[in-house]
């Protein structure tokens, strides 16, 4: 539990670390659309693979004091908190475009209905 835990705040940590040098880079260069969800998955998934290559291929065989960590017993807490953190970034990315789509809409704009099932508009 200490090692996702540990892991899940590290990976909090880098997708804060992400987010705002994104934002920085869209100020300074605004041509470019760079998103820091798409970023940090990216970032999370190649930490994932060198993780995996060095538990099970450097890690696996070696002896001393390595086996008092147990690297191939902790990989599957790290890769959870791994995934934890990608679902909660892209839940987080997409909740924030539903918002800023709905503060660019002006506030006369004509609303159609899309779907009286689902109750679901769309700003004009």
């Amino acid at each position: 539990m200490y090692t996702f835990v540990c892991c899940l705040f590290s990976n909090f940590a880098l997708l804060a670390v992400v987010q705002l040098v994104c934002a920085i880079v869209r100020v300074m260069r605004p041509d470019l659309h760079v998103r820091g969800t798409r970023v940090f998955i990216c970032v999370v998934a190649l930490a994932f693979v060198f993780d995996a290559a060095l538990t099970f291929l450097v890690f696996a065989d070696a002896g001393g004091p390595w086996r008092d960590h147990r690297p191939s017993e902790t990989f599957f807490a790290r890769t959870t908190a791994y995934l934890v953190a990608g679902v909660l970034a892209i839940a987080l990315a997409r909740l924030g475009y539903r918002r800023s789509a709905r503060r660019r809409a002006p506030p006369g704009a004509l609303v159609i209905e899309t779907s009286p099932y689902t109750k679901s508009t769309l700003p004009m």
